[in-house]
């Protein structure tokens, strides 16, 4: 099979997987996509709630999409059909994805749409509700033209599907793309030589699983266990994917890759996995990290605004390793939340008195029990070996920050204007913070590497050091930072907003409340940036310039809980008024 098959593949993918990660009523109401899911399918997404993907595109920024479709061009290979035609998919989204109503028309969406995606074995499977029919084989239609390949009109069970061959004419197996509606769902999929018959029948929702997954109480779980709403969920099961790789019929994905090992005639790559002692340690290993899943815990949606907010979880039964990642946990300052006010902010939580026994409880953990699987007793002898040096390593830097409980930044706001015909930095405001049990203590620390500090007098009752005279900044920053200790927090602030954000330290108590958090607000960034451009007659970067008329606004955290490994992001979106 060709190396640019690959690139087909690939774009074929990226066309569907939008509609899956920005997730009407089916014609049969009786029909439920989840009854012709598995239980141990390995891999699953779903928008099981109709998602306003319209409202959703009309709220979010438009990129500007010339330079994805010159991208696009440049990939096209006048010697390979099937790249072209996947290309040019690729390309009648990019098209269409700046205009919310070409896009629902061009892809015959409703206003309100459910999405799935899951895998049978290692067979993917997309799944989209569609409101026009006839809209899907018209883009089809249009790729094939515009490419000169060709489907194969096939029919199973009184259902026609579209076959578009992605292997060579001299390839010993084959392999296709499957397009077919059905009950009002488009289903986008995979088949092969090495498929049995009912396997595209279940895929294209005409059998149902023997243990569906709607019977069966997983997503019910998972949305009750971490508090997610019902209008999505997915997951990846560690559980699964580890006994298809370790078993030889252990689930549907182990049946199908031995299988297509078999039939392949090369050696098994997973030959390794599967002796007794393996498959024992891996089991144990996926048993403590069953799942990574993935959920909304807020979600709205309308023209003008949207708001979404997703919860990824790494699930953990190891509990000491969740008690040494909770014990490091840190204070995360107020200011570093604030997604509306901030240009941008970062704030790391790290409790570092903790971090030497934390490091070392999750090390003796690492190496305890002693595995009897190969690949893992090599691991465990590397992290034997290089533990003891790497731990002294750390206390020796933790030692020297004693009483750190977390540190932060935030641009709050900055503008640029014109001088002399130059561009320069009118105002800033920012802050920067050392969160600690005795700041006091931290500054005279930081003496020791500034000979620059040595002279100065930092008193502990909020009264500020003006840093101009030593802290060596350009006039074109227009910066005048100052000094001080805001209850148990050392600060250096700039700007009024600075300082108000500073004296409101004063009265917060150091709390374990995070790992990391980072917030962005992109308009604010950019729209000083493009009145410079637009003072200076200098073109600004039109990929970025749709969101001058965008308010769009991001927070991302890490943090660990009882339950696992958790991040987080919200999005705010919202159109100019």
């Amino acid at each position: 099979m060709k190396k640019g098959l690959l690139i087909a593949v690939v774009a074929a993918a990226s066309v569907a997987g939008y509609m899956i990660t920005q997730n009407p009523d089916s014609s049969n109401t009786n029909y439920n996509p989840l009854d012709y899911i598995p239980s141990d399918t390995a891999v699953f997404s779903a928008q099981l709630e109709p998602f306003p993907i319209r409202d959703y595109l009309r709220s979010a920024p438009n990129p500007n999409t010339q330079d994805h479709s010159a991208t696009l061009e440049e990939l096209k290979d006048t010697n390979d059909k099937r790249i072209n035609f996947f290309l040019d998919i690729a390309d009648q989204y990019q098209a269409s994805i700046g205009d919310a109503d070409l896009f629902v028309k061009t892809f015959g969406l409703a206003d309100n749409i459910r999405a799935y995606f899951y895998t049978l074995g290692m067979l993917p499977v997309l799944k989209i509700e569609v409101e026009n029919a006839q809209a899907i084989w018209d883009l089809l239609d249009k790729a094939e033209q515009n490419s000169g390949y060709s489907h194969q009109q096939r029919e199973i069970q009184d259902t026609a599907y579209r076959s578009y061959l992605l292997t060579d004419a001299t390839d010993s197996e084959t392999l296709e793309v499957v397009f077919a509606q059905h009950n009002g769902l488009l289903t986008i999929t995979l088949n092969s030589s090495f498929n049995e018959p009912e396997l595209l029948s279940n895929a294209l929702g005409l059998t149902k699983a023997n243990q569906p997954i709607s019977t069966s109480g997983i997503l019910e779980e998972i949305i009750q266990k971490h508090n997610f709403n019902e209008q999505s969920v997915a997951y990846l099961n560690h559980q699964q994917i580890v006994t298809g790789l370790t078993t030889d019929s252990g689930n549907q994905l182990a049946r199908q890759l031995t299988k297509f090992i078999k039939q392949s005639g090369q050696e098994n790559p997973f030959a390794f996995l599967k002796t007794g002692e393996c498959v024992a340690d891996f089991t144990s290993i996926a048993k403590n990290w069953p799942r990574t899943v993935f959920g909304y815990t807020d979600l709205s949606v309308t023209d003008k605004e949207s708001n979404l907010s997703v919860t990824s979880i790494i699930e953990s039964n190891n509990q000491p390793i969740l008690n040494a990642l909770q014990s490091i946990r840190g204070h995360i300052p107020q200011y570093s939340m604030d997604i509306d006010n901030n240009v941008f902010a970062f704030a790391l939580g790290l409790d570092v008195n903790q971090l030497p026994a934390a490091v070392t409880a999750i090390l003796t953990d690492l190496q305890t029990p002693k595995y009897q699987c190969e690949p893992l007793q090599e691991m465990q002898l590397e992290l034997a070996q290089q533990a003891q040096s790497s731990l002294a390593l750390l206390s020796m830097a933790t030692g020297m920050a004693n009483g750190i409980k977390g540190l932060g930044f935030a641009l709050l706001d900055y503008s640029i204007a014109q001088l002399d015909g130059k561009q320069v930095i009118q105002s800033t405001d920012a802050l920067f913070t050392y969160s600690a049990d005795n700041p006091m203590m931290l500054f005279n620390s930081l003496k020791m590497f500034a000979p620059e500090l040595q002279q100065m007098e930092l008193k502990d009752d909020g009264s500020a050091l003006d840093l101009s005279g030593i802290i060596a900044t350009p006039k074109s920053l227009a910066l005048s930072p100052k000094m001080a200790i805001k209850g148990q927090h050392l600060v250096i602030y700039n700007g009024l907003k600075g300082e108000q954000q500073a004296n409101k330290l004063a009265g917060e108590a150091l709390v374990k409340n995070g790992l990391v958090n980072f917030t962005l607000d992109a308009n604010k960034l950019l729209a000083p940036l493009i009145t410079a451009a637009e003072l200076s007659g200098e073109p600004f970067p039109e990929e970025a310039l749709f969101l001058k008329d965008y308010h769009t606004r991001m927070k991302f955290t890490l943090d660990v809980n009882d339950k696992g490994i958790t991040f987080s992001s919200d999005i705010k979106n919202k159109t100019a008024k």
